[in-house]
């Protein structure tokens, strides 16, 4: 009976040191991530204080939204993904700047809406997939879209990209290879990429934006694994006050 006992503690004593470190250690919830503006890993992030420099706002007047629905990481049902940029306030045809100087990768000045049937099918699609497709995503809900390069100016530690979608014009002339200095006027805020884009109206008008942080490992988006309680105080971080 005694040795039973001892296999017993024994086991008990195996089990508990066969835990994972892992699981001894603070777990990717308990980590701190203010100041972030995102957070993969301990060797994949961001923090505020590894930035050379600030951004403006592409949408002076119009600050980051209170709503969290507007913010990246909401779920996106129609379209089985998620938001991975912000949504700006701004009422349509209102100017949208260069957050910061790059040179211009994509300018589709002359995208066009597809029709609402069209639209809806191309829904349906990703609710199939369970994902949003990247062709559907960006040649299709985007709209009318700029992307703008901006190297390793803005972050030794990443190359960085932005991205303004469902611009209702884009800045004549604008294109592909263009150098854009910070604050430019590279387009109007619009609906383009939007069902209401679709039904060619002018409600919903809004400015989607987005940053990417590039390296090697991948590639991330501003707010990715950040939580919702202080994922807009880290957000406005990154831009001039």
């Amino acid at each position: 009976m005694k040795n039973k006992h001892l296999y017993i503690l024994s086991a008990m004593f195996l089990g508990a040191c066969a835990t994972t470190t892992s699981s001894l250690g603070p777990s990717s919830e308990e980590i701190d991530k203010t100041g972030y503006l995102f957070y993969q890993s301990s060797d994949i992030n961001l923090h505020i204080s590894e930035l050379k420099d600030r951004l403006v706002l592409p949408v002076k007047e119009y600050g980051v939204p209170d709503y969290i629905n507007l913010l990246p990481n909401a779920k996106r049902a129609y379209r089985s993904g998620y938001h991975m940029g912000v949504d700006f306030s701004s009422p349509i045809n209102y100017p949208i700047r260069a957050a910061y100087d790059g040179i211009v990768v994509r300018s589709n000045a002359h995208q066009q809406d597809v029709d609402i049937d069209t639209y809806n099918y191309f829904l349906s699609l990703s609710k199939q997939l369970g994902k949003t497709p990247e062709d559907i995503y960006n040649f299709i809900l985007l709209g009318k879209s700029i992307v703008i390069d901006h190297g390793y100016n803005i972050t030794e530690k990443y190359r960085s990209i932005t991205v303004y979608s469902h611009l209702a014009s884009i800045s004549e002339g604008l294109v592909a290879g263009d150098v854009v200095k910070k604050g430019d006027i590279i387009g109007l805020s619009g609906n383009t990429g939007t069902s209401n884009g679709a039904l060619q109206n002018n409600k919903g008008a809004h400015l989607h934006w987005e940053i990417f942080f590039d390296d090697k490992s991948g590639r991330y988006f501003l707010g990715q694994n950040i939580p919702n309680n202080i994922l807009k105080q880290n957000i406005e971080l990154l831009f001039i006050n």
